[in-house]
């Protein structure tokens, strides 16, 4: 048995195999079990590409959708970012909704999607906590820096 992941959508069989396959079928080759699995595909696909043979008189695939579109307004999304460029997705996400409809209110992964289309880069942590020092010592707010003395002691207990 042959798994595999796909990214994307598989793509339609070729227009020459449904012709085979259907013409097969209605020359008595066999049922549709029997010829799906001479033919490598689904016993319900040969009974799909019949029943459009039949009513359409033509085995080829229908064209693609188009997929979904975000309801977001992307106008409407840019302005906000104009006005507070240094804001979180959460910041952003919370006025976009106060100024639209409630129909149209979204969610911040969403909100977050949209800017990434619109070709934004966002950084993931508010402006307060990135105006504090770098550094792991105590003027960073972090674990204190060791001494040599301490080093020493930390390296005998542990290891």
């Amino acid at each position: 048995m042959n798994l595999y992941f796909n990214v994307r959508m598989a793509e339609a069989y070729d227009v020459a195999l449904r012709e085979r396959a259907v013409a097969a079928y209605h020359a008595g080759h066999g049922g549709y079990h029997e010829l799906a699995s001479l033919f490598q595909i689904g016993g319900r696909t040969l009974q799909r590409w019949v029943y459009r043979e039949r009513a359409t008189g033509s085995v080829a695939p229908t064209p693609k959708g188009g997929g979904w579109q975000s309801p977001i307004e992307i106008d409407t999304l840019l302005a906000v970012v104009g006005e507070a460029p240094d804001s979180t997705l959460a910041e952003l996400c919370w006025e976009y909704n106060r100024r639209v409809g409630r129909a149209q209110r979204s969610s911040v992964t969403s909100i977050g999607r949209a800017l990434h289309r619109a070709g934004f880069v966002l950084k993931k942590t508010p402006a307060a906590e990135r105006m504090r020092p770098a550094g792991r010592g105590s003027e960073a707010g972090g674990v204190p820096e060791m001494d040599a003395a301490d080093r020493s002691a930390a390296t005998h207990l542990c290891g």
